[in-house]
C-alpha cells in the first residue's frame, strides 16, 4: 500500500509529494525494498512509483530488477534455476564458471548494461588468458543459459551473448596426428609397466581404461555387481560425482543415452579384475569396520572411498613420467588411446562408436577417421593384396 509524504521541495520553495512503496525482496540478500519516488502531485508520484514497481518483474515468488548486478544475479540463478535441474557435475561447472571466471570480469556490472560487443571482447580476452577453444565455449554456454533466463524473465529484451564468435587459436596451425592426445602401442606398454612399478590401483584403474575406453567417470563409478564375470562384461549405466562423498548423491546418469551400454573385455582384463576383487576383499577384513563397504567401488582409494579427481591426475602424470612420456596427454587420452588402437587392429568405425557409447558415429568419424597413418596403410596394403592384379600387356 502507497504511503504519501508532504515534503519540503529541493532547491527551492514550496513543497512536494513524496510517494513510497513496498516492492519485492532482493532476491540475491532476501532484504525488503521501498520504492521511493517525488512529484508535484500524489497522483504524478504514485504514477512514478507504479512505473518503477513495472521495472521489477516476479517469476514465482523471486523478483529481479532491471538493474540488478551480475554478482547478485548469477548466484541466485544458479540456486534457482539450476540447482537439482542439471546433473551435479553440470552444476559445479557451471557454478565454478560463474565463480572463477565470469564474476571477477563483469562481477559488478549491470546485467542490462552488457551489450554484445561488450560480451565479445569479454570472449577475446578469456580465449587470450591460454584457456582452450573448448574451456571458452563451456564458459559462453553458461553466461548465454543464465541470459536467456533474463530474457524468458523480461529482464531484457534480448540475449547480448548471441552471435558471438569464440576465437580459435588453432585455426592457422597444421594439424597432424599429434592434435589428438593419445599413446601408441609402445607408450601403452611403457605406461602399464610404470604404473604397475607405482600402485597395483593405479595400474588396474588405468589399465581398465586403456582396454575398454571407458571415461574416467563412467570407469570410478562402477561398482563390483556392475562386473559381470560369466559373459565377461561391464555394464555402464551411471558416472560418478566427483567429491560427493554421500552415497545417495555420488552417481549420476552417464553422458548420453548411448552411453548406458554393457562393455565386452577380453580374458586377460577379466582375470586381472577378478585378482583386484580378491584383494579388495583382503582389504576389507584387515580394515573392518575403517573401510566403507557400502560403496562397493571397484576402483577406490583403499577404504572404500572415491578417489580425487586431483588425486589422479597427480598419479598420472608421475607415471607418465617415470614411463619416459613426455607427450601432453591426459587421463582422457587413455580413451582416445583405446579407439585409435581399435581402429588400428581392423575394428570399423561403427564398432568404435558402439564401444565408446558416442551419440552419432559423424563424432567418431570426426575424432578418430585420420588419426593413425598406420590405419591408411592397412587400408591400401589390403586393397593391393585383394585385387593382386596380373601382369597387364602395356605395350
Amino acid at each position: 500500500m502507497a504511503y504519501f509524504q508532504k515534503v519540503p521541495a529541493k532547491n527551492k520553495q514550496g513543497y512536494k509529494w513524496k510517494c513510497t512503496e513496498e516492492g519485492p525482496r532482493n532476491p540475491a540478500t532476501g532484504k525488503r525494498t521501498q520504492i521511493t519516488r517525488r512529484a508535484d502531485t500524489k497522483k504524478e508520484a504514485a504514477f512514478k512509483v507504479e512505473e518503477a514497481l513495472k521495472e521489477i518483474r516476479i517469476y514465482n515468488g523471486q523478483a529481479y530488477n532491471k538493474d540488478i548486478l551480475f554478482k547478485d544475479y548469477l548466484p541466485d540463478w544458479l540456486a534457482t534455476y539450476k540447482k537439482n535441474a542439471v546433473k551435479e557435475n553440470t552444476y559445479k561447472l557451471h557454478e565454478r564458471n560463474v565463480q572463477k571466471k565470469i564474476l571477477p570480469l563483469i562481477g559488478h556490472m549491470k546485467i542490462k548494461d552488457l551489450t554484445p560487443t561488450h560480451y565479445q571482447k569479454i570472449i577475446n580476452k578469456l580465449a587470450d588468458q591460454e584457456n582452450s577453444k573448448r574451456t571458452v565455449e563451456i564458459i559462453h554456454v553458461t553466461l548465454s543459459n543464465a541470459m536467456n533466463k533474463a530474457v524468458s524473465l523480461e529482464m531484457l529484451s534480448k540475449n547480448p551473448c548471441s552471435g558471438v564468435t569464440i576465437p580459435n587459436k588453432a585455426i592457422n596451425q597444421i594439424k597432424d596426428d599429434e592434435d589428438l592426445e593419445y599413446l601408441s602401442k609402445d607408450e601403452v606398454i611403457k605406461f602399464l609397466d610404470a604404473a604397475l612399478k607405482e600402485n597395483w590401483n593405479y595400474f588396474i584403474l588405468f589399465k581398465t581404461l586403456i582396454d575398454t575406453g571407458l571415461r574416467k567417470g563412467e570407469a570410478l563409478a562402477l561398482q563390483i555387481p556392475d562386473l559381470d564375470f560369466t559373459e565377461n562384461k561391464i555394464k555402464v549405466y551411471k558416472t560418478l560425482n566427483y567429491d560427493v562423498l554421500d552415497i545417495d548423491k555420488m552417481f549420476g546418469p552417464p553422458k548420453t543415452e548411448t552411453s548406458y551400454r554393457k562393455i565386452l573385455i577380453d580374458e586377460s582384463l577379466a582375470a586381472l579384475l577378478t585378482r583386484h576383487v580378491i584383494k579388495q576383499k583382503e582389504i576389507k577384513l584387515k580394515l573392518a569396520d575403517r573401510y566403507h563397504r557400502e560403496t562397493t567401488l571397484v576402483f577406490e582409494r583403499g577404504n572404500g572411498l572415491p578417489y580425487s579427481k586431483s588425486t589422479l591426475h597427480r598419479a598420472f602424470n608421475r607415471i607418465c613420467r617415470k614411463a619416459g612420456i613426455t607427450k601432453h596427454i591426459t587421463i582422457h587420452g587413455l580413451r582416445h588411446t583405446h579407439a585409435v588402437l581399435l581402429l588400428e587392429s581392423g575394428a570399423s568405425l561403427k564398432d568404435v562408436q558402439e564401444r565408446l557409447g558416442h551419440k552419432s558415429i559423424q563424432t567418431t568419424a570426426d575424432v578418430y577417421a585420420h588419426v593413425s597413418k598406420k590405419i591408411e596403410e592397412k587400408s591400401v596394403d589390403g586393397y593391393s593384396n585383394y585385387m593382386d592384379y596380373p601382369q597387364l600387356n602395356m605395350k
